[in-house]
């Protein structure tokens, strides 16, 4: 699992407790897609998904072929899509 600088610049802001609920989140990611989240394919986009984590939203690709999957971004609903 890889993540963009930009999801990383929003973690590091975050305060411990919800930094560590929103990594224990995204280390389940790894069993994806047998995993049990809340996740929903984006619409109009090619392997992109959103994982929701309380008012938090992470978007994620899987690259099937090279089995990687990137967090592109994390940030509160209603940021999260612009």
């Amino acid at each position: 699992m890889l993540i963009h600088k930009r999801a990383y610049e929003f973690l590091k802001d975050l305060k411990s407790e919800e930094k560590q609920r929103i990594v224990d989140k995204l280390k389940q990611l790894e069993d994806f897609p047998a995993v049990r989240l809340d996740i929903v394919k984006i619409a109009g986009e090619t392997d992109t998904f959103r994982l929701r984590i309380g008012n938090y939203r992470a978007l994620f690709k899987v690259y099937e072929q090279e089995k990687i999957i990137v967090i592109v971004k994390i940030d509160i609903r209603k940021r999260i899509y612009q």
